[in-house]
């Protein structure tokens, strides 16, 4: 009883990619739906930004995927990730020692994915059962690639040994993301901008009194404001900082603690115009 639209972003990262797009169009126009398209040379916007491939390449389908929703009023964006990315999402996070978000999120904003409960075999069957075919992207047998890797290497074994680890894992991520959630809110709670200053800064004490736990939470959102990627390091970094030394951190900032401030001083801070002042 719900209206839909079918969203396709040709990536043109593989040679094949416009017949998936093709492929998208026919199955979309004989299911009676409104289909929108766009390509864009992902692997070239990397380069230019000199920034990693699979995040460029998130980045801008999501923004194809809300521009999409905005024009056609949409209430929801439908994405088709299953158990299986989520446990391979979630054993990735945790051997790459980056566990913030662990898992992938049933709801987020606009975005919806129904089908995390599902297996990959049982939407196949479910195809099967249709009539229906597929298409498959030759790159997801690339050995070189993290999560291939522990796609068709690591997860047949541990699930070999272990039935039904990629259940327990999507448990997992479900437990943690809801504490995640809520230790996020209390890191929020004791992060207080300290609005006398014309550079970021932050009141010191909330931050000294927050048990480690939340307060490493908090300055990693500093980081993020700042742009800089939160790593452990530069966490530190904060901390000493907190505690009195004076930190160097990438982009030139410098943290420093005076009375009961918290500074970030960019490298060539600027001064706001006197109260008043129009400019010409």
């Amino acid at each position: 009883g719900r209206e839909g639209v079918v969203a396709h972003l040709d990536h043109a990262l593989r040679p094949e990619s416009g017949g998936d797009l093709l492929f998208v169009k026919a199955l979309a126009e004989r299911l009676g739906y409104p289909f929108y398209a766009e390509r864009v040379e992902v692997a070239r916007v990397a380069r230019e930004r000199r920034e990693n491939l699979e995040a460029v390449a998130r980045e801008i389908r999501y923004a194809f995927l809300h521009r999409v929703a905005r024009e056609v009023k949409a209430k929801a964006i439908l994405t088709a990730h299953t158990l299986d990315d989520q446990a391979e999402t979630v054993l990735l996070k945790l051997l790459q020692g980056t566990a913030r978000g662990l898992g992938i999120r049933e709801k987020e904003g606009l975005v919806v994915r129904p089908l995390l409960a599902f297996r990959r075999e049982e939407l196949r069957a479910y195809l099967k059962a249709l009539g229906e075919a597929w298409r498959e992207d030759p790159s997801n047998q690339d050995l070189s690639r993290d999560r291939n890797y522990l796609r068709l290497k690591v997860l047949p074994l541990v699930e070999e040994r272990f039935p039904g680890a990629k259940e327990a894992l999507s448990r997992f991520a479900q437990v943690r993301m809801e504490e995640e959630a809520h230790l996020e809110r209390e890191a929020r709670a004791r992060l207080l901008p300290d609005p006398r200053f014309f550079v970021p800064a932050y009141r010191a004490a909330p931050l000294l009194e927050a048990p480690g736990v939340l307060r490493r939470r908090a300055l990693r959102w500093i980081l993020e404001a700042l742009d800089l990627r939160p790593e452990a390091r530069l966490i530190a970094l904060l901390e000493e900082a907190l505690g009195g030394k004076v930190a160097t951190l990438p982009g030139g900032y410098t943290a420093r603690r005076k009375g009961g401030t918290l500074f970030l001083l960019p490298p060539e801070p600027r001064l706001p115009p006197p109260p008043r002042l129009r400019p010409p």
